[in-house]
């Protein structure tokens, strides 16, 4: 098992295929194996360092320690261990705050970012709908295990795709129960969430950067990535159709074909 070890917190990794680093930063409570169809999709034309963010995963859950900063300097502990050369980086949801955050202090070893269905937060956040809201705050509820993980899905992916593809949604929970994440980790990950706001940070972004939403966004309503886009000077936009919030299982050939366009485009 690949770790690296910051102040005494362990940090699982994977690395997989060859060229240009890209890594790839995850939302709450996210493992490296629902990155499954991006890795599989990418690995030949990058090299690609996926991690669990500490709280989540194979990485440690310590009981404080819960920061920004502390996400930040994580990733950049990581990309310093392994000597990644100007990588990409590419942040989902709160790893898109992550990933906003680490280009914005550390942007001059950083190449091109993508921001993938998240926000730059603060007062002008477009929350999710009130259904949303008081589900996510309820909690999932089922009979086992499996059940509740299914249902605290439901509304990442559209409806459609929870009919049809049961069986991938079922890989994804399978996989997080092998690690399952203390409510005292999601709570802490989530308390960085909430406070984040670089609306004004942003606009000093140099790199390049593409902002991808998904027009049935439930999680991270599509608005906050169009708006997103507009202040990161040299971003662009792009929009996935009838996905939901992990567009890169729902539409994962898409998905793929538009991080590659961005990142072997020309500067």
């Amino acid at each position: 098992m690949a770790t690296i070890v910051r102040e005494g917190v362990t940090i699982y990794y994977e690395v997989h295929g060859e060229g240009e680093p890209l890594v790839l930063i995850g939302g709450i409570g996210q493992q490296c194996c629902m990155w499954k169809y991006t890795i599989e999709g990418l690995k030949e034309s990058f090299r690609i360092i996926a991690f669990d963010n500490r709280g989540a995963g194979k990485s440690d859950k310590p009981q404080t320690g819960y920061t920004m900063d502390a996400f930040v300097e994580d990733t950049m502990a990581l990309i310093n261990s392994l000597g990644l050369n100007k990588p990409h980086i590419l942040g989902f949801s709160m790893g898109g705050f992550i990933a906003q955050a680490l280009t914005y202090k550390y942007g001059d070893v950083i190449n091109k970012l993508i921001l993938v269905n998240t926000a730059f937060g603060g007062p002008k956040y477009v929350p999710p709908s009130m259904e949303v809201i008081n589900a996510l705050f309820q909690g999932p509820t089922g009979e086992t295990p499996l059940e509740r993980g299914i249902n605290a899905l439901k509304y990442d992916f559209t409806d459609e795709f929870m009919k049809e593809h049961r069986d991938i949604v079922e890989e994804i929970v399978n996989c997080s129960l092998k690690n399952p994440q203390p409510a005292y980790a999601y709570q802490g990950q989530a308390a960085v969430g909430a406070t984040f706001n670089m609306e004004a940070e942003v606009k000093n972004i140099k790199n390049k950067t593409l902002v991808i939403v998904s027009d049935k966004d439930r999680i991270v309503p599509k608005e906050n990535g169009i708006e997103l886009q507009k202040v990161i000077p040299q971003a662009e936009l792009a929009v996935i159709k009838d996905a939901g919030h992990i567009a890169f299982v729902e539409k994962p050939e898409e998905f793929n074909n538009i991080v590659k366009n961005f990142l072997k485009g020309a500067c």
